[in-house]
């Protein structure tokens, strides 16, 4: 029976035996990764891609300024060391 919205979970959320990770491509470079944000970076924000190895800048996005939203023109990988 399918789960309504008054209905309990069958399982709790953490389970993952039967879950499916599925890649998700990066919005600026196209890139399969296991998943992509903007950050924060002292006030600098970049598209960091998560990957299996840990996060990297996205080669491909401006980076902007977090409070104003105006692109940067430093290099990405500048403002993320």
């Amino acid at each position: 029976m399918p789960a309504t919205r008054s209905d309990r979970l069958s399982a709790p959320l953490s389970r993952t035996e039967d879950a499916v990770a599925v890649s998700s491509p990066c919005m600026a470079c196209g890139a399969v990764v296991s998943g992509w944000a903007w950050i924060n970076t002292a006030g600098v924000g970049v598209l960091m891609h998560r990957t299996f190895w840990g996060s990297e800048a996205c080669p491909s996005a401006a980076s902007f300024d977090w409070a104003t939203g105006v692109e940067l023109s430093a290099p990405v990988e500048a403002v993320a060391a």
